[in-house]
């Protein structure tokens, strides 16, 4: 069984992303990544998210390796845009300048507080298996 650290180096490494990439793109320090793949440390909370997002699988994936859960490979991933989000884009543009912000800050916060949620029930799982 893999590690958290693990899994993390396995998928950047098949993204083709160098540590200091990643800790860009997660807005950390190149040593934050290093401490995070050498076990030393781990991802928590919004970072939890935002590696998630950066390294295109699951949190769940991350944190336990859960099979079903497993990211699409690599090579199989697409940069293309589905329908969804053309369609989120669309409707997005034809809002009209004065509501943009306001929608925005609405989608950020049901985010936020998604993360928030989804932090509560990894850590439960987290302390359900430490007993």
């Amino acid at each position: 069984m893999t590690s958290l650290s693990d899994r993390m180096k396995m998928r950047r490494t098949e993204l083709d992303l160098s540590q200091q990439r990643l800790a860009d793109v997660v807005k950390v320090s190149h040593v934050t990544v290093y401490k995070w793949e050498n076990g030393e440390t781990e991802p928590r909370g919004k970072n939890l998210f935002l590696l998630s997002k950066a390294l295109r699988c699951s949190p769940t994936w991350l944190m336990y390796g859960d099979e079903d859960q497993a990211p699409t490979p690599a090579a199989q991933l697409s940069s293309e845009l589905d329908e969804r989000q053309l369609k989120l884009l669309e409707l997005f543009d034809s809002l009209p300048e004065s509501e943009k912000e306001r929608h925005l800050s609405e989608l950020e916060s049901k985010v936020d507080d998604l993360n928030a949620l989804f932090e509560e029930l990894l850590l439960a799982r987290k302390n359900s298996k430490k007993k």
